[in-house]
């Protein structure tokens, strides 16, 4: 007999263990596609408030990144989670309870069904829901969306993520038919899909944006009228608990409650306020005079400064433990004739791994992050799990016990250069560093990064900063780079989410340097298939090894984010994966 699950109020999700920091410097996919494990406040990190009573204004004033799209098929980074979570609905919707424990409840999804092989998921939606045009939500947009997913000549990031349906990885990559996708519509309330193999974390991928059910009759009418579906607000309808009423690109966004959201009696905000400000200073500053109402730290100064209004209950504090991990990103494209960045030495896995072996974390950690973060000498962040073991308490981090002296890694950095046929010595190369916005604390980390690279190397770096995102991403689409700092957060429990980022033809994979190796692709490979927990925890651990032995990227910190909620705020989740924030159950207190 099938299996018939109603996730309704189940923990499904336990919160890392420990963790590390906030967002990194220069790339624009920091803290990209999932977002955070949560805990919560011990007593001394918040105190009760001091009524219940509502305030007359239910309105959450935020900070925000503004967005380059709001296409959910197209979601990548932490900023868009979090807007698109809000005014949209999927399958599934995840808040924290008392313990900061993940709880996923049913939102769109009112059932499904699992058959006995564990092949076929039957998904039965919620009756009633509509969208803000008044039309009905119905299996069709789910079949429309997870279809246009992985539509090949749409190229969306995170198809990859639905590669364990039936035909769906022939299709977006192999040229395979549509119709043999098995995503299939049974009547207007019910689809099923089919897998190639049992997957133990299908239901954690599905719940994420990428599969949230789209308008395909609005996408056709916007893309024939010559529209920007991917980033006009306009031109969207919207299932959430919020809609997007008005935004100023680059500004300030609004978000107002959608009462025709299903739930809409739960939801006690009206309104949300979301603005763009880059200095921390600045963000600090209007914390402290409440003209906003959430703020996740990046400069870590503020824990001291900010105690005694933690202790007299003028602000909460959480600490967030985060599935993330923060690195720098080596140049090692080839496609379409690149040669692996300016210096000429990045093809080569000599002088990537001594690059790698050049910085010292701790120092960044005591320098950066106040020594609130995890350094990091491996990929998986501290508290994922394979099964129900820890990935990082059975496979010590490859770069713990490597050998950092100059001398050595000068020398390892000179045999790579040989091998790559680049004449001289290492202070005869020069690496380009990217990034954009010379805020205080990048222009900082970047001058951190050059100092220990010349002084620890011997090699020369150039500094190349960019005005705003959009001149950094076509200088790096352009292989202008030899590194740059990027994070990312994963998306489900489960280091699958962080390997398949480095396998060759990954939708991520040009943003992650384009490391290939097929034997780590065979690798994660098998990893994704098993269904063995000690087979698959093996392999991940011979994957990683690899990878950092190859220097495919260079690991930098776990995160841990500090975050301050005024006083007058309940009600605000923290998941672990997915958004940063859950807004729908926020209320607003007297005060």
């Amino acid at each position: 007999m099938a299996s018939k699950y109603s996730i309704s109020r189940r923990s499904f999700l336990k919160a890392v263990g420990a963790g590390s920091a906030a967002v990194a410097a220069a790339g624009v996919l920091t803290a990209c596609g999932g977002s955070s494990s949560s805990t919560a406040p011990s007593a001394a990190s918040t105190a009760a408030p001091a009524t219940t009573e509502l305030a007359a204004e239910q309105v959450l004033n935020l900070i925000y990144t503004d967005l380059a799209l709001i296409d959910v098929n197209d979601v990548r980074n932490s900023n868009e989670f979090e807007v698109l979570t809000a005014v949209q609905e999927g399958l599934f919707r995840t808040f924290t309870d008392e313990n900061g424990v993940d709880v996923v409840e049913n939102a769109g999804c009112e059932s499904y069904d699992v058959s006995d092989d564990g092949l076929t998921y039957t998904f039965h939606l919620r009756e009633g829901m509509v969208w803000s045009d008044d039309q009905p939500v119905t299996a069709q947009n789910y079949v429309d969306s997870w279809l246009r997913l992985v539509n090949p000549d749409l190229a969306f990031s995170y198809a990859f993520l639905a590669y364990g349906i039936v035909g769906a990885e022939d299709y977006c990559e192999n040229g395979g038919k549509l119709e043999d996708v098995a995503v299939e519509l049974v009547d207007d309330l019910t689809f099923k899909v089919t897998l190639t193999t049992p997957d133990p974390a299908f239901i954690k991928k599905v719940g994420m944006v990428c599969f949230y059910p789209v308008r395909k009759d609005l996408i056709d009418a916007a893309e024939a009228a010559g529209g920007n579906w991917t980033n006009d607000y306009t031109l969207h309808v919207y299932n959430g608990p919020f809609y997007i009423s008005d935004r100023v690109l680059e500004n300030n966004m609004t978000l107002k409650k959608n009462e025709k959201y299903w739930n809409a009696d739960e939801v006690t905000l009206t309104q949300i306020n979301l603005r763009v400000v880059d200095e921390t200073s600045t963000q600090a500053q209007l914390m402290e005079s409440q003209q906003i109402d959430v703020l996740k730290l990046t400069d870590f100064e503020y824990v001291d400064r900010w105690q005694n209004k933690v202790a007299d209950g003028t602000f909460q504090y959480f600490g967030k433990d985060e599935p993330s991990v923060n690195y720098l990103v080596l140049n090692q494209h080839t496609e379409d004739g690149a040669t692996g960045g300016p210096s000429g030495v990045m093809l080569n896995p000599k002088c990537r791994k001594a690059i790698a072996l050049a910085f010292d974390r701790e120092e960044f950690n005591a320098m950066f992050k106040e020594g609130l973060v995890t350094t990091a000498y491996g990929v998986i962040p501290y508290g994922i799990t394979v099964g129900e073991q820890e990935f990082r308490a059975a496979n010590p981090e490859p770069y713990a016990d490597e050998d950092t002296s100059s001398d050595t890694i000068k020398a390892l950095f000179e045999e790579g250069m040989a091998e790559a046929g680049v004449a001289g010595t290492a202070s005869d190369v020069t690496l380009t560093v990217i990034s954009y916005g010379a805020t205080t604390e990048k222009t900082s980390q970047l001058e951190w990064f050059k100092q220990q690279l010349e002084g620890n190397l011997g090699v020369k770096v150039q500094i190349d900063t960019y005005p705003d995102s959009s001149t950094f991403v076509a200088a790096r689409n352009a292989q202008q780079y030899d590194f740059y700092l990027q994070g990312w957060n994963g998306d489900y429990n489960d280091p699958m989410t962080f390997f398949e980022l480095w396998v060759t033809g990954n939708g991520y994979a040009k943003f992650m340097g384009g490391y290939s190796n097929p034997e780590y692709d065979e690798m994660i490979e098998k990893a994704g298939a098993s269904q063995d927990d000690a087979e698959r925890m093996e392999l991940f651990g011979k994957a990683e090894k690899l990878l950092l032995d190859e220097g495919g990227l260079v690991p930098l910190y776990y995160d841990n984010s500090q975050i301050y909620v005024q006083g007058y705020v309940s009600g605000l989740s923290m998941p672990m994966f997915g958004s940063d924030f859950e807004f729908s159950r926020v209320k607003i207190l007297a005060h």
